[in-house]
């Protein structure tokens, strides 16, 4: 009885001196857990808006405590990420609140500080792809990605532009995708601008690595030629369909064969990157307008993909002026090929006095202002 007695007195003192949790700390425990709310967390404590909310509070049906989220953004906040930064963090990837900071995100965090990486450049990582620190080992992937792109500030622009390939199997994917690339003919500077171009050629399977060179062989490049790269981050942004429907309306509006239009790709294969109303418009303007025949385009297939508006015809204009004031121009093309400085030097500036007003209505036509008539010179 006496022992008893000793053990409920125990229960009924102080806090400190009591081996279990307090009463009061349980209470205010369940009511804050009963009390949690997901929507109002993510607004609250992580700065998303009430738009942003229902996309990730789907993602965080499973959360019932602030707990585990208030470890994560307290250990952002540690890398110097802003509110704002931890906002976009967690709108990105909603299940990043729900990380295990001590098994997962701090050994990460440390593996990168020991390539060398500040605070600031891991904070910057994270904000490209949060899901790479939530998921996997990022700093093997660092170490070797990070050559390929060059710099530190180029492979965080590559990784902007497709996280994939941090969150791809080295070994798996990543570098046999390299590797084949490079018996292909490229060197490692093409390869990192090829995943700009076409972001998911280091983080598919080979098997489709290997399908979109048969479809760059069909198009007729070379390996060997200076085009072959152009044309293989050209063919990785579009589809079959896609190409087969560009070809058709150049086919259409140059009035050409299929083997002039392969004379046209294996010249220029960026060209199929243009839209279709690019392509067409340009075309009718270069045949109706400027008065080239279609062959000569199809030789010089570099013309259908300056634009219309801010060089084509600015620059049809201004040679168009200087004819008329019997003054000689080269080749429509050799005009509009050139460099924009090349182009003040040799056709505005040197006329200037000859043909007052041209400089004002090329920059004014280069504007996007009104192209139609022609051009207002001073007589």
């Amino acid at each position: 009885m006496l022992r008893l007695q000793k053990q409920l007195s125990s229960l009924l003192r102080g806090d400190r001196e009591s081996p279990l949790p307090s009463l009061h700390r349980l209470l205010h425990s369940t009511a804050s857990t009963s009390n949690f709310s997901v929507d109002d967390y993510l607004v609250t404590a992580c700065g998303l808006t009430r738009g942003q909310t229902p996309r990730a509070s789907r993602l965080l049906s499973r959360l019932k405590s602030p707990s585990k989220p208030d470890a994560v953004l307290a250990f952002l906040s540690g890398l110097g990420l802003s509110r704002s930064d931890i906002a976009a963090i967690v709108a990105a990837d909603p299940k990043f609140l729900c990380s295990k900071v001590d098994r997962n995100l701090a050994p990460r965090v440390a593996d990168l500080r020991g390539l060398g990486l500040s605070d600031s450049e891991i904070a910057c990582l994270v904000l490209a792809s949060p899901i790479a620190l939530r998921t996997c080992d990022m700093a093997s992937r660092v170490d070797f990605l990070v050559p390929i792109f060059g710099s530190f500030d180029e492979f965080i622009r590559a990784i902007k532009r497709s996280g994939r390939v941090l969150t791809s199997s080295l070994d798996r994917v990543v570098k046999p995708n390299i590797a084949y690339l490079k018996q292909c003919g490229l060197n490692v500077s093409d390869v990192a601008k090829l995943h700009l171009s076409g972001n998911w050629v280091l983080s598919c399977t080979l098997e489709k690595l290997k399908q979109l060179m048969v479809r760059v062989d069909k198009l007729g490049v070379p390996r060997s030629s200076g085009q072959f790269k152009y044309a293989l981050a050209t063919l990785a942004c579009l589809t079959q369909e896609k190409i087969d429907s560009k070809r058709e309306t150049l086919k259409r509006t140059l009035e050409c064969t299929e083997e002039q239009l392969l004379i046209a790709l294996v010249k220029h294969p960026c060209l199929l990157k243009s839209s279709e109303d690019n392509l067409r418009s340009t075309a009718e303007f270069l045949i109706t307008q400027v008065g080239l025949e279609p062959e000569y385009i199809v030789h010089r297939p570099a013309l259908l993909s300056y634009s219309l508006k801010r060089r084509l015809m600015p620059r049809y204009l201004v040679m168009k002026a200087l004819q008329e004031k019997w003054i000689e121009t080269p080749e429509y093309f050799s005009v509009v090929s050139a460099t924009e400085k090349q182009f003040w030097t040799r056709y505005i500036d040197r006329h200037k006095e000859s043909v007052p007003g041209v400089a004002d209505v090329y920059t004014a036509a280069c504007a996007k202002l009104d192209l139609e008539g022609s051009l207002q010179l001073q007589q």
